[in-house]
């Protein structure tokens, strides 16, 4: 089964990525734009695209992305194991993140740029060094497909220690994940460039399943009888919301771009997108 949905996901990677879904292009990075340095307040002759629109509307007037000439690039994909992963109306998150984490080390690959792959719960997992060959993808993607999830949850504080102390060189940081948590704090990863792609199931986030319902903690595996009415399930929609704007927030202060994508849609597209905002 996994190496069926592995082989799966590798191919329409390689579609999306050497084919022309997106204008033509053979990549979801946007060319040296990626190897971000500093924003500085736009003058006369700077290239407007290269305007950054979410800090240009927060000060008013317009500030552009300064990017190194260096373009070789570290990039890092972090996979973040959790028992949440292991959940999908449309496709397991698990699946798609995977799926992620393909089409962003490919199109890396693509542009001959270095790739390291991590897996991480509250320790490290899996760790693949900075490589780039194409056949890595042969690795790491059977390889996070393959893990058993459940009973495991994600230490942030612990994720940004070993990436502090493993990682030393300027790198993109890729977490995928469902960010689900009440201590996620990345600030101490501002020395990189952040990324942070959250996966979720459109169910989990509006529940529209009522009545006695035995649910199942996939971190702790501890089960729980719960009646789901309508109140409750606004109370939970509520709750949830009042976490991931909080998130957000906590993204936007610190400058991780965030991107989601749901299981119901196709990664591709959403990379591509964030990409070329």
């Amino acid at each position: 089964m996994f190496s069926h949905k592995s082989e799966e996901i590798l191919i329409r990677t390689r579609r999306n990525i050497f084919g022309s879904a997106v204008g033509g292009s053979p990549s979801i990075f946007a060319g040296s734009g990626l190897d971000f340095s500093e924003l500085k307040e736009y003058s006369f002759g700077d290239d407007v695209r290269s305007i950054n629109w979410k800090v240009t509307a927060r000060e008013q007037k317009p500030f552009v992305n300064v990017f190194n000439e260096e373009r070789e690039l570290n990039i890092v994909c972090v996979f973040l194991e959790s028992g949440s992963i292991f959940f999908g109306t449309q496709r397991f998150k698990q699946e798609v993140m995977a799926e992620a984490m393909s089409l962003i080390s490919y199109s890396a690959l693509k542009n001959d740029d270095r790739v390291s792959t991590l897996v991480f719960s509250d320790k490290e997992e899996f760790f693949l060094p900075p490589t780039r060959a194409m056949g890595s993808l042969g690795v790491t993607v059977p390889e996070v497909l393959s893990r058993d999830p459940l009973g495991k949850h994600v230490d942030y504080a612990k994720l940004v220690e070993y990436i502090n102390s493993r990682i030393r060189r300027r790198s993109l940081i890729f977490l995928i994940g469902d960010f689900y948590g009440d201590d996620i704090d990345l600030s101490l990863l501002a020395h990189h460039e952040v990324y942070a792609v959250m996966v979720r199931d459109r169910f989990e986030e509006n529940p529209t399943l009522y009545g006695e319902i035995d649910l199942v903690d996939a971190r702790t595996l501890g089960h729980t009888e719960v009646d789901l009415t309508p109140a409750l399930a606004r109370r939970y929609r509520d709750a949830l919301k009042r976490h991931d704007d909080a998130l957000m927030e906590h993204f936007l202060a610190h400058r991780i771009v965030p991107a989601k994508i749901y299981t119901d849609e196709e990664p591709f597209l959403r990379l591509s997108a964030l990409f070329r905002r």
